[in-house]
């Protein structure tokens, strides 16, 4: 299998423009472009820790608001959009639904929807919810969404939400639904909710391996799911990191999707040397 080579970006008010951006992806062959979500940095997070360790970059609050951002993108670019991730907790999920409905039908089928619960127990918080569930707030996000894609009259009770019997167009351009990524850490714990609501995995940076493949199509297998799971690997271009090409080709044997590259914040120089790196480094 050859994977899709896409590019997952820091993109922010400070950085090259987006729109500008995206052209250069586009120009240099790849297939799509993902961003992330943060809806605001609190100043004081007593309880949350970087996963990466050390102060918090500013990026993480300046990023567009992914969704208005990747509207832009597919209405000037023909390029795959995404999210890596959003975190739809953070959302309502009927206005959310209806967004994300809008934007696959407007893209003409392009949006793959990563989601997940994110690292930052206070940001979570400031919208409404004790961060201790924000797991199993997603999940039923999820299952409300997937509700009102693919029924003519909707209806939903959840632990969290509860939606009367309602109408909502449009529904998606994809069959069912967009494809729903768990953007979460290799774990058996991970591996199960895929399983259970998801369509497939976001790597969210960590080095795929083999073992951890292996374990996610298990746990698919044991959920009574049919075909495999989708798996969308991030590269991040690291001193420890293998060479871009290597990862790649590990991706293809293994059966992954699509691989993203990960380009950090810069000006326009150096945006377009990170891209132009990705491109050598596959070559022709």
């Amino acid at each position: 299998m050859v994977p899709r080579i896409g590019i997952f970006a820091d993109l922010t008010d400070r950085t090259m423009p987006l729109v500008d951006f995206a052209r250069a992806v586009e120009e240099r062959g790849f297939s799509g472009l993902f961003l992330n979500e943060h809806t605001h940095l609190p100043v004081d997070m007593p309880t949350s820790h970087f996963p990466p360790g050390g102060e918090v970059p500013e990026r993480y609050a300046r990023f567009w608001d992914p969704y208005i951002a990747l509207s832009f993108v597919a209405a000037t670019t023909s390029l795959e959009i995404g999210t890596a991730v959003s975190l739809i907790g953070e959302h309502d999920p009927i206005q959310l639904a209806h967004a994300v409905a809008s934007l696959d039908v407007l893209s003409g089928g392009r949006l793959v929807l990563g989601v997940g619960w994110g690292w930052n127990r206070e940001e979570f918080a400031n919208h409404g919810r004790s961060p201790t569930v924000r797991a199993r707030v997603v999940e039923e996000w999820v299952g409300l969404m997937r509700e009102l894609w693919t029924k003519d009259v909707a209806a939903y009770a959840g632990e969290f939400v509860k939606l009367a019997p309602s109408r909502m167009w449009p529904k998606p351009a994809q069959h069912r639904s967009p494809p729903v990524l768990l953007g979460a850490p290799a774990a058996e714990r991970t591996f199960r909710r895929i399983a259970r609501w998801a369509d497939g995995w976001i790597t969210m940076g960590a080095v795929l391996t083999a073992a951890d493949v292996a374990a996610l199509r298990e746990a698919w297998d044991a959920g009574g799911r049919d075909g495999s799971p989708r798996i969308t690997a991030i590269y991040n271009p690291l001193p420890d990191a293998p060479p871009f090409a290597d990862a790649v080709a590990l991706a293809g044997d293994l059966g992954v999707e699509r691989v993203l590259y990960h380009v950090f914040d810069g000006d326009r120089d150096r945006m377009v040397r990170r891209l132009d790196r990705a491109a050598t480094a596959l070559g022709p």
